[in-house]
C-alpha cells in the first residue's frame, strides 16, 4: 500500500522544515498528539516513541526517524506499534517550493509490513484510512496553522515598542 497526502502552506521553507522536524514540539500545535520522545539521539535524528490519537483510540509507535537537511526530508520508519499495526511503515516527508513562492508538503507512506495477530479482511482499510491518512492528513493541517500563524502575527521588538509609547 502506497498513499501521499500533501497540502500548500504560505511560509518560508526553513520555517516549515524546522517545525516539522522538531518531533519533540508537535504535541504542542497538534492535539492529536500525545507525545513524542526520544529514546536515543544520533546526530541526524534517533529512536522516537510517538503516541496520538485517532478517535479517542490511543496510538504508540517506536520509529526510527532520520532528518536529511540536504534533501529537506524527514524520514520515518515504523519499528514496532500498538498491535504492530504500523510495523513496517515507511513515511517520507518532502517540501516542494511552487511557483507562486508557497510550499507543498508531502508526506508519502508505504506499508509493507506482516501482521500475524490480525489476518482480517479489510485490515489495510482500517489501518491505512482509519489511521495512517487520518494522522497524516490532520499533521499536515496543524503544521499548516502554525506556521501560518506564525508569519501573520506582526513581530514585536523593543524599538517598536519603544515607537508605540512615544505616540
Amino acid at each position: 500500500m502506497k498513499h501521499t497526502s500533501e497540502i500548500t502552506i504560505q511560509a518560508p521553507l526553513a520555517k516549515i522544515f524546522a517545525a516539522a522536524s522538531d518531533l519533540a514540539r508537535w504535541p504542542e500545535f497538534l492535539p492529536h498528539y500525545r507525545y513524542n520522545r526520544f529514546l536515543s539521539h544520533t546526530p541526524s535524528g534517533g529512536l522516537v516513541k510517538s503516541s496520538w490519537v485517532r478517535s479517542g483510540i490511543p496510538a504508540t509507535a517506536v520509529v526510527e526517524y532520520r532528518i536529511d537537511t540536504e534533501k529537506r526530508q524527514l524520514h520515518f520508519h515504523h519499528l514496532k506499534s500498538t498491535l504492530n499495526a504500523t510495523a513496517g511503515l515507511t513515511a517520507i516527508w518532502t517540501f516542494k517550493k511552487l511557483a507562486n513562492g508557497s510550499i507543498q508538503v508531502s508526506i508519502t507512506h508505504e506499508f509493507k509490513r506482516k501482521w500475524p495477530l490480525l489476518k482480517l479482511p479489510g485490515r489495510d482499510w482500517i489501518v491505512a484510512k482509519f489511521f495512517i491518512n487520518d494522522i497524516a492528513d490532520r499533521t499536515l493541517a496543524g503544521l499548516k496553522r502554525k506556521v501560518e500563524a506564525q508569519v501573520a502575527a506582526p513581530v514585536v521588538t523593543a524599538r517598536s515598542k519603544a515607537r508605540k509609547s512615544a505616540a
